[in-house]
């Protein structure tokens, strides 16, 4: 390990209580200076400053507070999660230690918070790719999408994608005039926006125009594909956080399909990762049945089971490290340890900053930082989110077959409906389209009376005694080369 690293080691998570007490005190100074130095009127009756406390607990007025000082009036953006630093110092201890923000990292997972609460689909945030959280502009296309014309909503969409590269193109146009050593046009808004945003950064200004221009990038929010998220989650958190605890895994852990799908058990990526973990094809075989027909990274309590055997598998491989683990599940452990060699360093934010590979690209180098994100966004979520519809949890049995049986007797024995069967069972959506014969041994979930009905096609062990999901191995080991 070399001094750098130790350096970086030694420093400090930032306090969790520390951030409160200066923002108190800010807050305070603030009002002094007012007070004394600017004539202030306020808009509405006795509105004040809000406190930390008032902010964490979600007290404000659903309507921005107003106000005028020295004849300019600001408005309170609700949008804004204006105690985001209190909660990335988890000020109410709701979040493990193992998982506490480390301070090279806090920028990149702050503008990940960002993208989950703050902007949603409609806002397209230009950023520099290297330093994620050094932001050119965002560009609103609300406008462009609520309108009644075009009149249908791809050509809508189309609209907003071309806006939205046009103002890109303005924003790469502007660092190359800066790269190649033209004048700060002072006059030039893209100019204006492009020094700003760089100037946190070291280095000259055409030198940081010279970087910036090879890693412009654009982010869409996230924030209403999240808060879906959140409401379908209660779903299914009860049951994976036994199935984690079972396996002595952080719960925290359970956060990572905010990421991956926001708990959508349909979502399929361009490269074919499914289910809400959104295991790919041939590591989903090492730990579930994954064929023609039964597919069970698609239910999400199966793939549940098999996230905890791997995200176990890569702790121990990665010298029990977290940040390098979930980093793993991105990035793949081997690749993980070639990183960490080549940097140096098994420190994420040291080996962020100086390994280079093609491989270990945006998405794997953030990674971490969006699991981060995520997981506060959702431990706080009652502070930022309102007016959200949960869906009620899932009270499960897990049950084995005793024979082989096809599916659509399995479907009409149960006494379900096809609708609620495949919601238990989506892993068998094929089987069932195709009248599969589902094999002796698999294990199915469904209610207490469909556990009655199926009785006599059940192994003994699961025909009376309640079986919670974390109890059972619903991974169906023994027929998985089937």
């Amino acid at each position: 390990m070399d001094n750098s690293e130790n350096m970086n080691s030694s420093k400090k998570i930032i306090s969790k209580r520390s951030t409160r007490a200066i923002a108190g005190c800010l807050i305070v100074a603030t009002g002094l200076m007012v007070a004394f130095n600017s004539p202030m009127t306020l808009l509405e009756d006795s509105a004040e400053l809000p406190t930390p406390e008032a902010l964490a607990e979600g007290e404000l007025s659903p309507e921005p507070a107003k106000l005028v000082l020295e004849g300019e009036v600001l408005t309170r953006d609700p949008n804004i999660v204006y105690h985001r630093e209190e909660i990335l110092n988890d000020y109410e201890d709701r979040i493990s230690k193992d998982f506490d923000v480390p301070v090279g990292l806090r920028d990149r997972v702050g503008f990940w918070f960002d993208i989950y609460t703050r902007y949603d689909a409609n806002n397209r945030v230009i950023h520099h790719a290297d330093f994620p959280w050094i932001i050119f502009k965002v560009v609103d296309v609300s406008d462009i999408i609520n309108s009644d014309k075009p009149k249908f909503r791809w050509m809508r969409n189309m609209k907003a994608d071309d806006h939205v590269t046009a103002e890109y193109r303005k924003i790469k146009q502007a660092l190359k005039e800066l790269a190649a050593g033209s004048k700060y046009n002072d006059a030039n808004p893209y100019h204006q926006s492009v020094k700003a945003a760089l100037e946190p950064l070291k280095g000259t200004l055409r030198k940081k125009a010279r970087v910036a221009y090879e890693a412009v990038r654009v982010q869409t929010g996230q924030k209403n594909f999240f808060a879906n998220g959140l409401q379908v989650s209660p779903r299914y958190l009860p049951g994976m956080e036994e199935i984690f605890r079972d396996h002595k895994l952080p719960t925290e852990l359970t956060r990572l399909p905010f990421v991956e799908s926001s708990f959508n058990k349909h979502a399929t990526s361009k490269v074919g990762a499914s289910g809400i973990w959104q295991f790919m094809d041939y590591t989903g075989k090492n730990f579930m049945t994954v064929n023609d027909h039964i597919d069970e990274r698609r239910s999400p309590f199966k793939a549940t089971v098999a996230a905890a055997r791997l995200l176990k598998e890569n702790h121990l491989i990665l010298r029990r490290s977290w940040p390098m683990a979930i980093t793993a599940w991105n990035h793949g452990p081997a690749g993980i340890r070639k990183a960490a060699k080549a940097a140096g360093t098994t420190d994420l934010a040291l080996i962020i900053e100086r390994y280079q590979s093609k491989s270990f690209d945006f998405a794997s180098s953030n990674f971490y930082c969006e699991f981060l994100a995520a997981l506060y966004a959702e431990k706080y979520h009652d502070q930022i989110f309102k007016d959200l519809n949960y869906e009620e949890t899932l009270d499960l049995h897990v049950v084995k077959l005793a024979k082989k049986t096809r599916a659509r007797d399995l479907l009409s024995r149960s006494g379900l409906t096809q609708e609620d069967f495949l919601a238990y069972n989506p892993d068998l959506k094929n089987a069932v389209e195709k009248n599969h014969p589902i094999p002796s041994g698999f294990s199915i979930m469904v209610d207490t009376p469909s556990r009655l009905v199926l009785k006599g096609l059940l192994t003994k062990d699961t025909q009376s005694e309640p079986t919670k999901v974390s109890q059972s191995d619903v991974s169906s080991n023994e027929i998985r080369n089937q």
